[in-house]
């Protein structure tokens, strides 16, 4: 008979739970740094940064936002003119367990006070090029992160005991999102779809490689949805300074805008012969099928996977994956669906599903996508499905067509459509 100790050894123990820290995304980049403290974080330009510089310089700013009283799922604006700084902003407010609402670094002065009212925040994290658009009468409190004054003051206080007060299940962004050119609503997104969403891309495309380069401003989606997706990795965030050249492009994963794609490949189609990346990420609009065709023609060995992260935010509802050497025009359709933990429908003004052929408003609901929406797009009922702001219809096959925005729309053209099954 086995004694006591060896029974205790030979029998199966559970695997332990990660703490909470460990399942949000401030508590992901504190073990990369912990993993690797002198491995670049972001390189931009000549600049760069280390994960474990980063993780200390946003504790330090943490301490200071909770000693100008910051409070648990309080909103803090980031506004910073340089990706460095806005990952060390970004971080400071998630482990003060705060809500980040990032905005362009080139809003116009007179929007702050609509993104101010959205988000309903009183505090900013921005640059010195920034921090007089925030005035308002005094109403915010504003720490300009490329200030040496700032640093030194609260280089010199010990770190608040409380940090990280972050938790998986609580908000970690207020993506807000410009209509008609007014800033009016946001969605909310917590860590654990934030998690979900980038473990599930890492799942199918895998891990994002040693660098991710981005040519988008430090607050727009596509360093966004790149970012942590990179320090998920342990990888670098490479900024080159002449934005998407083909000398930055060589065996990295590009992360683009649907919007910005175009213009690109039409200057690497101009380009002398050079190596090309080894995947490209699109997010934002669904990708049309002639842009996956361009794409290619000019990329032909690089896959290209496609996002529809509709009205500002970052994780996707649908994905189109194109693998490298296959013809989007042609007879070998690529695979297009549901992103993963996403149920996608079609509904009227009402809000009710609609059947087969009927154009509404594409719809969706899941894990992997932001709990909620505050402002003008805000759900009609507790519970109801996100709205996209994209007219689509079921077609008889049951895939999903997404046929354009703002919806409801016209029937018309297919300029994308999805293999995701009717629920």
């Amino acid at each position: 008979m086995l004694s006591a100790e060896l029974r205790d050894t030979a029998r199966p123990r559970p695997a332990a739970r990660p703490p909470e820290s460990a399942r949000t995304l401030d508590g992901l980049f504190t073990r990369a740094a912990r993993r690797h403290p002198r491995a670049v974080v972001v390189r931009e330009g000549l600049h760069q940064l280390s994960y474990g510089k980063a993780d200390v310089l946003s504790s330090q700013l943490a301490t200071a936002l909770l000693r100008t009283g910051v409070q648990l799922g309080d909103p803090v604006v980031v506004q910073c003119a340089d990706h460095r700084q806005a990952l060390v902003a970004h971080l400071a407010v998630l482990k003060a367990g705060g809500v980040c609402v990032p905005v362009p670094p080139d809003l116009p002065a007179g929007q702050t006070a609509a993104v101010a009212a959205v988000s309903g925040a009183g505090a900013v994290l921005c640059s010195l090029t920034t921090h007089d658009r925030w005035g308002h009468g005094g109403r915010f409190r504003r720490l300009a992160l490329d200030d040496p004054e700032l640093w030194k003051r609260i280089g010199a206080r010990p770190l608040d005991r409380a940090l990280p007060r972050s938790a998986p299940t609580e908000a970690a962004y207020l993506l807000t999102a410009a209509e008609g050119g007014l800033w009016r609503s946001g969605h909310l997104v917590d860590h654990r779809a934030w998690h979900l969403a980038m473990a599930a891309r890492s799942a199918k495309a895998g891990p994002a490689g040693h660098t991710v380069t981005v040519a988008d401003q430090p607050t727009g989606p596509a360093t966004l949805s790149a970012m942590w997706w990179a320090f998920g990795s342990g990888s670098t965030l490479h900024v080159p300074p002449d934005g998407f050249v083909p000398a930055a492009l060589g065996g990295v994963v590009a992360v683009c805008g649907t919007a910005e794609y175009p213009a690109l490949l039409d200057a690497l189609a101009a380009a002398p012969p050079f190596s090309p990346p080894r995947s490209v990420l699109l997010v934002g609009a669904p990708c049309p099928p002639a842009l996956a065709a361009r794409h290619t023609e000019v990329l032909p060995d690089t896959a290209l996977r496609a996002e529809f992260a509709p009205g500002g935010s970052v994780l996707p509802w649908a994905v189109g994956v194109f693998a490298a050497g296959r013809d989007a025009n042609g007879t070998r359709a690529p695979v297009v669906g549901p992103a993963p933990g996403v149920r996608l429908s079609v509904r009227d003004v009402l809000g009710d599903a609609l059947r087969a052929g009927e154009v509404g408003e594409v719809c969706a609901s899941g894990r992997t996508l932001p709990f909620d929406v505050i402002g003008d797009r805000a759900a009609g009922r507790p519970g109801a499905p996100l709205g996209s702001g994209f007219g689509g219809r079921w077609l008889p096959d049951g895939a999903l067509e997404i046929t354009g925005g703002p919806a409801p729309v016209v029937p018309g053209p297919r300029p994308y459509a999805t293999t995701a099954r009717t629920p």
